[in-house]
């Protein structure tokens, strides 16, 4: 599948991308997406309620654990919010 970055999505990484394990974890992910010939592919998802194309995954480290929430628009992926803060993900999401 393919997967896009959103510009707030860039703007939560610069304040994270001090994390050296979260970021190799990240890519991980990514990896996965990219290589995911469809949507069930993809693991760790789960659907925010209210929201049919709105989903979030979760990455823990040794520190911290960090909410990233996507949006599926037809065959690509996009990462639209990352926060360690549970509340705040899901009011900025």
């Amino acid at each position: 599948m393919e997967y896009e970055f959103t510009r707030s999505f860039d703007k939560d990484m610069e304040s994270y991308k001090h994390d050296s394990e979260f970021l190799r974890m990240l890519g991980g992910k990514v990896n996965e997406i990219d290589s995911a010939n469809s949507f069930e592919d993809i693991t760790g998802l789960v659907p925010i309620r209210g929201r049919a194309t709105h989903y979030r995954f979760k990455i823990k480290t040794r520190k911290t654990t960090y909410r990233i929430g996507i949006k599926l628009l037809g065959n690509k992926v996009w990462f639209a919010r990352l926060d360690k803060d549970k509340k705040r993900f899901y009011k900025r999401f």
